[in-house]
């Protein structure tokens, strides 16, 4: 009769049980990785348009919407750049408007500041980091009137996808 070592048999049955788990873990973070990667170009700046979208006010009208590659090795687009334009007159409150609509949209406020050229709040989301600048044009001694005033006539945010 053969002797057999059970102590071995529970061994080696342990030993493929961790390497089946291992090779589980590692197949999942391999399919996550590649369906984020299956993301298309549509769908980014579909995202992106909604992360802005959170943060511009109702009563503000966009005036252009730009994508860019701003995050090195990401997808592209991986930015978007917003020009916007609001009624209200006061940077003040321009700023406390975009801080209750980020607010409202799941965002942190960072950090705000108010510098002698523009207002500017600083936020994040999962996903998403954003700038938002309302300026004070008569610091900058712009005209703002005509058919190409300059950005700084109005209000930026720039949004970008987290890595």
């Amino acid at each position: 009769m053969i002797e057999v070592d059970e102590s071995f048999m529970s061994d080696s049955t342990a030993s493929r049980r961790l390497l089946l788990a291992s090779g589980a873990v590692i197949a999942t973070l391999i399919c996550s990785g590649v369906s984020a990667c299956l993301q298309t170009s549509g769908q980014r700046r579909a995202a992106l348009r909604r992360a802005a979208a959170e943060l511009v006010p109702p009563s503000a009208r966009i005036r252009a919407l730009g994508f860019g590659d701003c995050v090195e090795l990401a997808s592209s687009p991986s930015c978007a750049h917003v020009v916007f334009q609001m009624p209200l007159r006061s940077p003040a409150l321009r700023a406390q408007a975009v801080r209750a609509r980020a607010l409202r949209s799941g965002w942190r406020v960072v950090e705000m500041d108010d510098a002698e050229g523009e207002w500017s709040l600083f936020l994040r989301r999962p996903g998403f980091t954003a700038s938002v600048f309302l300026w004070r044009p008569a610091v900058y001694s712009l005209r703002c009137g005509g058919t190409h005033p300059d950005d700084k006539c109005f209000n930026t945010l720039i949004l970008e996808r987290s890595s």
